[in-house]
């Protein structure tokens, strides 16, 4: 909160450290502070960067703790005004150590994506793992983002694979490689074919 020795003239005030004292909150994105003579008041606006995605505690068990698309993780009462339906669904599984490398790229990647994803698994960063509406997908080592976008692209195109496949026999659906995608199938299923896309 701001810091202001009471009682001081309004003149006395300077807007622009005021406003550098409630930037140090890291939820905040921008301040604008204007001053006013006649009435004497402050006229402060503030805009949040907004959560993101919530971190997970473990493998069921979602905590209180948010992150931004900065990569930024802060608790919800560093919220203002935040309430419980505006909450992202969106959940990641981070390192145990760190934070998920490259998150700002990878959270642009994954908000496009047409396909609902709801968990980021990064515990293995150079495993990549989503949950999606229509299974398991894995992405492998987090790349650039030309490589993030085309693996995104190339789920849309996939969308549909489990109408044309035995869901009940793969684990996941394996997008390391974009251009040549495939199953990885469960310990005692019988070979499969390759996914075929689907037309947009």
């Amino acid at each position: 909160m701001l810091t202001i020795p009471y009682p001081k003239s309004i003149v006395e005030l300077a807007p622009t450290q005021l406003a550098t004292q409630l930037k140090q909150r890291s939820s905040m994105a921008t301040v604008n502070i204007d001053r006013g003579v006649f009435p004497p008041r402050l006229l402060v606006q503030i805009q949040d960067f907004p959560p993101v995605a919530r971190i997970m505690q473990n493998e069921t068990t979602a905590s209180q703790i948010f992150i931004d698309e900065r990569g930024l993780q802060l608790p919800l009462a560093s919220y203002r005004s935040i309430v419980w339906q505006s909450l992202p669904t969106l959940q990641l599984r981070p390192p145990s150590q760190g934070m998920c490398p490259h998150w700002p790229q990878l959270y642009r990647a994954v908000r496009t994506s047409a396909v609902a994803i709801g968990i980021v698994d990064c515990r293995n960063p150079q495993n990549l793992m989503l949950q999606t509406e229509v299974g398991k997908v894995r992405l492998g080592a987090i790349g650039n983002k030309l490589q993030l976008d085309r693996q995104i692209q190339q789920l849309d195109r996939l969308r549909d694979w489990p109408k044309s496949a035995e869901p009940e026999n793969i684990d996941y659906l394996d997008l390391e490689n974009p251009d040549s995608p495939k199953f990885q199938l469960k310990p005692d299923s019988t070979t499969l074919s390759q996914p075929s896309t689907t037309s947009n």
